[in-house]
């Protein structure tokens, strides 16, 4: 017999999984993956008569690719530092035994 929490999982599953479809037949309407490849390889915005040349795209691709590398950087950074803080601020056995 199912419960009301798993009725309610699966309404959830079924409520995402039409949305996520509706989205892609929407996008697939609008021929989405064509206006994006032509962006991305050919510069051209879609929707508009706008084509950037290529290198205001390689600016603006070293720009995306600066900012996800600096995020990254910044992370393990992070990560690195607070691990090496939690293992120093552990007491050791000598100064337990004064």
């Amino acid at each position: 017999m199912t419960t009301n929490k798993e009725v309610s999982q699966m309404k959830q599953l079924l409520t995402t999984t039409f949305t996520i479809l509706s989205v892609i037949i929407i996008l697939d309407s609008m021929n989405f993956g064509h206006a994006l490849m032509m962006f991305l390889l050919a510069g051209v915005i879609p929707g508009t008569t706008i084509v950037l040349s290529g290198e205001q795209m390689l600016q603006l691709f070293t720009t995306i690719f600066g900012f996800i590398c600096a995020r990254i950087a910044t992370r393990a950074f992070a990560y690195a530092v607070s691990r090496q803080t939690a293992q120093h601020s552990q007491p050791k056995a000598a100064i337990l035994a004064k």
